[in-house]
């Protein structure tokens, strides 16, 4: 599975020794706030969160892109996972993100992003992709609308109403920041 390095980034494959800390920050309720599935309990969390990254695993085994472990370069630090991931019962493929809450407003999920979208369209040649977030997470329509996504709809989700953004393959704009693919 490749790797990607960016500016301030390292996107790598999730292992299962990325459990504890990975966990970390999912057990955080801030951070875990418009997510589908919720806050997660305390209790449950290491369980929940070894559950998602052999899911995330298992996608990319499977279609050949997935969602990485977003890793700090300065600190050598998890810090959250970005990438590429089938909508649930659909064809369309979306970009997602999730970071530590102190690496928020900084740049780092629009970076990330933008890594993917440029993974998925120039390496996995997808024709389009998507990003939904519920409507109220203003953040996170701001990360799509840096990296490209435009608005198109109001949709139904994960039992969510959320907004849901595209960029095709033929729309995009390739960034012209640092971005290396890196392979095992």
């Amino acid at each position: 599975m490749p790797k990607i390095e960016t500016t301030r980034l390292y996107l790598r494959p999730y292992t299962l020794d990325d459990v504890d800390e990975t966990a970390v920050i999912l057990s955080n309720p801030e951070v875990m706030k418009y997510s589908p599935r919720g806050p997660i309990p305390k209790d449950q969390v290491k369980d929940v969160t070894q559950q998602i990254l052999e899911f995330f695993m298992h996608h990319w085994k499977q279609h050949g892109f997935g969602v990485w472990v977003v890793v700090d370069k300065a600190t050598n630090k998890l810090i959250g996972h970005c990438g590429l991931n089938f909508l649930p019962n659909t064809p369309e493929v979306e970009v997602l993100y999730r970071l530590d809450q102190a690496y928020r407003n900084q740049g780092i999920a629009t970076e990330a992003t933008k890594a993917s979208l440029r993974y998925g369209f120039a390496e996995v040649k997808l024709d389009k992709i998507v990003a939904i977030t519920a409507p109220e997470h203003t953040a996170s329509r701001r990360v799509m609308e840096k990296a490209g996504l435009k608005y198109e709809k109001e949709a139904y989700f994960y039992n969510l109403n959320v907004v849901y953004y595209a960029l095709t393959r033929a729309a995009w704009q390739p960034d012209d920041s640092s971005y290396t693919l890196l392979f095992p």
